[in-house]
């Protein structure tokens, strides 16, 4: 039996060389933690907590609100969690999924504001997995279906 030449260079090489392996994606169980964390998050601006709220951050957390100016670090977090201009925050998650302590996290949102009115959007947020086995936002970004009422 002959064995052509490109296929047998092709697996020599793959043997001689370390090739990285893929990296696999997310655990069950970080996924789970990543739920947990986002529905903390709802429960603080539940509970008008922008210290817990700001907490679901990493410490150089940063927010891109549309419209808005970057926000960046836990004081800066704090702070726009003390003016924040929902009373609840309903997060549905429709994909997660990362690998190596970084996962991000699309979905939509319905946002009930101080005056009644609701509003809804999308999101993506850029997890990363803390020392401590918790998965912390870094990034979060977001956009509305239609104008603020």
């Amino acid at each position: 039996m002959k064995l052509s030449l490109v296929p047998a260079m092709t697996l020599a090489l793959a043997l001689t060389y370390s090739i990285p392996a893929l990296a696999a994606g997310l655990s069950n169980s970080d996924i789970a933690a990543i739920h947990t964390a986002r529905a903390a998050r709802s429960a603080a601006i539940a509970a008008r907590d922008a210290v817990a709220a700001a907490a679901v951050a990493t410490d150089d957390g940063v927010i891109l609100p549309p419209g808005l100016p970057t926000r960046q670090g836990q004081a800066a977090l704090r702070e726009w969690f003390t003016n924040f201009p929902f009373t609840s925050l309903v997060f549905t998650s429709l994909e997660i999924d990362g690998a190596n302590g970084i996962a991000y996290d699309r979905g939509t949102y319905e946002g009930t504001l101080r005056d009644g009115g609701v509003t809804q959007g999308k999101y993506l947020w850029i997890w990363k997995k803390q020392g401590d086995g918790s998965w912390r936002v870094a990034i979060a970004m977001w956009n509305l279906n239609a104008p603020t009422p």
